[in-house]
């Protein structure tokens, strides 16, 4: 889930960096090397992994430090929670992570890159490893369910483009089905976490770590979906 906050920390910095990343949803896998050159090597959105490597790459050049970026950005809704990376789980997947290694030199063989790919890698990958509680989560994202004037972290347009992408994008290949059964804005996480936005209410994380075949938390979706059948919540 760390992907939607590094984005949002990135369009707190530069709100036209969806030049350099697309919004578009894709069904062919969030580590797709095939779906890149099909779109002329643009990612197709910043929740993929190779759109999120641009992500993190844009923000390290903005900041000088896209995890502590990230991290600040989530401890916005929560002062004084703890928030860290984990170098023990960013370590276990740097050393074995060849996917995104691959996707980090494609995106720079074709100049989508502006650092290092020594210096991008060791960023995403403690990135990904960010620690937080789902009630810390949950508070940091009630910015994307904001419908008054006072937004702190984001502007109002920028707020309902990155809701849009989320609702098409924020599941993977599952996004159409989770607009279908649910009907909120999510973004779902490796480690088992489900983010849903409810516009103009809430928001809601759950925490379960068995994924299913398109990577996301199979109980957290359940969960969700049940919650936001109680609730009445549908942005439709």
């Amino acid at each position: 889930m760390s992907k939607l906050f590094a984005l949002c920390a990135l369009l707190r910095h530069d709100p036209d960096a969806w030049t350099d990343v697309g919004w578009g949803p894709t069904d062919a896998g969030y580590g797709s090397v095939a779906d890149l050159e099909r779109n002329h090597w643009r990612p197709r959105n910043p929740f993929v992994n190779p759109g999120a490597l641009v992500v993190t790459d844009r923000l390290l050049t903005h900041t000088g430090d896209a995890v502590n970026a990230t991290i600040e950005l989530i401890r916005c809704g929560h002062p004084g929670a703890p928030v860290y990376s984990d170098p023990l789980v960013a370590q276990s997947e740097m050393v074995a992570d060849h996917r995104n290694s691959a996707i980090a030199h494609v995106l720079a063989e074709h100049g989508r890159l502006i650092n290092d790919i020594d210096r991008i890698l060791p960023q995403y990958f403690a990135q990904c490893a960010i620690t937080a509680s789902v009630q810390t989560i949950a508070r940091a994202g009630l910015f994307l369910a904001d419908r008054t004037a006072g937004h702190v972290v984001l502007d109002a347009a920028t707020v309902r483009r990155v809701n849009a992408v989320l609702l098409t994008s924020g599941m993977y290949g599952a996004a159409g089905d989770i607009a279908y059964r649910i009907g909120l804005p999510a973004k779902s996480g490796i480690g088992g976490g489900v983010l849903a936005v409810m516009p103009g209410r809430g928001t809601v994380c759950v925490w379960s770590p068995p994924l299913d075949g398109d990577g996301n938390s199979a109980g957290g979706v359940t969960a969700i979906e049940e919650f936001a059948r109680l609730a009445g919540w549908s942005v439709f």
